[in-house]
């Protein structure tokens, strides 16, 4: 890329020719250029004709030029115009030492706004499951694009999203809500701020780092953090066979939400938080299983999908892969029953009417909560359908599971989530491990 260079817009060459016929452009001389520096209006200014430029005394005299790349590789001249050269100068020095140290950033990127980098960025987004999609969308219309949407890249710094960050801890920052134009912004908890900061705003930040629309991030020094350990401990619930028993017999006994009733017991949903509770699905996955996702002879579920908690689309687990949990005898007798006539592709949990799946929203209102005061667990803050797999990992871990079958059970794509989650979960086995190093050793030392 080559430099700038400044361009006189009033004055040009002299074209002459020579007697041997040789053509010389020459200068205007520094009577003519004193001249026209010292008039204060170009017109009276002592100038022959000869050296005037189409453009003579309209406009700003100076003018830098310069050659920029833009993101197709197209090659394209730049310019800006001044009104005194000292100015048209300095331009020109910091345009080529941004070309050289590779810090320029071409013109229609230095006006690129945030919200036109944000419909880049999500469409870039290819690996999103469709509740995290909806999220983010939703994220970026309510929080992200009040604030900075018709803001240039090139302006945001680090004390504007700082300044940003505590309004938003405050309930104060700018925002809109597509469907309820009077509801008042909550305070987002820690998670969901670290979602609206750090993986929205800061998404569409990294990604123009990235496409070179930015050359500094100003999210760098900006850390947001997504845990309130004393909220997670409180809603991290684990419940007890009896606790478990007791949910699903309150469950049964409320009017039938499963198509397939006993004397009007919901069998569905008391089968359903069973499961959830002794094969560790998340509530999505769990309605997402089709008949044929069981295999009753190896008694595995493969646990490959998610259903959206409006029960209307699916999408690949949270994981993004595929895996096998094992059913218990009792709870195989229970599924049997359910699925009994039933085709592989039907839902293996379904509504009372219809062939689609059950909302999540719908049934942690309709059944979950009522049978939780049913069963006399109301008072256990926290409580809510993905308790159960909660459940799952602590009802494990008592009956001697180790963390990685206990991180492949639940689909954790890396065993350090399962030790963030239930490390204290685990028993202290240092004096039983010492014990038996120290019995090894008498054993072969004699």
């Amino acid at each position: 890329m080559a430099k700038a260079w400044i361009v006189d817009r009033w004055l040009k060459k002299k074209t002459m020719t020579m007697p041997d016929g040789t053509v010389i452009h020459a200068a205007p001389p520094a009577a003519v250029t004193r001249a026209l520096a010292n008039s204060k209006d170009s017109s009276k200014a002592n100038v022959p004709d000869e050296y005037k430029t189409a453009d003579f005394g309209r406009g700003k005299r100076w003018q830098i030029k310069w050659f920029e790349t833009d993101a197709y590789g197209r090659r394209r001249v730049r310019s800006r115009s001044f009104t005194k050269k000292k100015d048209a100068e300095l331009y020109q020095t910091a345009i080529s030492d941004e070309q050289l140290s590779g810090k320029y950033i071409n013109q229609d990127d230095a006006r690129r706004t945030f919200a036109e980098a944000s419909t880049e960025w999500r469409s870039s987004q290819h690996n999103l499951g469709d509740s995290t999609a909806k999220q983010y969308d939703d994220t970026l219309r309510a929080y992200v694009l009040p604030k900075w949407g018709a803001t240039p890249l090139t302006k945001i710094d680090e004390s504007a999203i700082n300044e940003w960050v505590n309004q938003l801890k405050e309930g104060k920052a700018p925002f809109h809500f597509k469907e309820h134009a009077h509801k008042k912004p909550a305070i987002p908890r820690p998670a969901y701020l670290c979602q609206i900061v750090n993986s929205v705003f800061g998404g569409v930040i990294r990604y123009s780092l990235k496409r070179g629309w930015i050359q500094h991030d100003p999210m760098r020094d900006i850390h947001v953090s997504r845990k309130d350990p004393e909220r997670e401990e409180r809603n991290k619930v684990f419940l007890t066979h009896t606790e478990v028993e007791a949910l699903a017999q309150a469950a049964k006994e409320l009017p039938a939400l499963g198509k397939y009733e006993r004397d009007r017991k919901d069998i569905v949903s008391a089968t359903a938080i069973r499961f959830m509770a002794y094969v560790g699905t998340r509530p999505g996955e769990t309605w997402a299983l089709r008949v044929g996702d069981i295999n009753t002879e190896t008694r595995r579920v493969t646990i490959n999908k998610t259903l959206s908690k409006d029960g209307r689309k699916e999408g690949p687990t949270k994981g993004r892969k595929s895996r096998q949990v094992v059913i218990q005898h009792f709870l195989m007798e229970e599924l049997e029953e359910l699925m009994e006539g039933r085709s592989i592709d039907d839902y293996l949990f379904r509504p009372r009417r219809g062939d689609g799946g059950i909302s999540e929203d719908n049934w942690r209102w309709r059944v979950f909560y009522k049978a939780v005061e049913s069963a006399g667990l109301g008072d256990i803050e926290g409580l809510r359908p993905h308790s159960l797999r909660h459940t799952f990992a602590s009802l494990s871990i008592k009956a001697g599971c180790d963390v990685v079958t206990l991180a492949a059970a639940l689909g954790h794509v890396d065993v350090s989530i399962t030790l963030n989650q239930y490390a204290g979960l685990w028993p202290d086995r240092l004096d039983e491990v010492s014990d038996a190093l120290e019995k090894d050793r008498r054993q072969e030392l004699g």
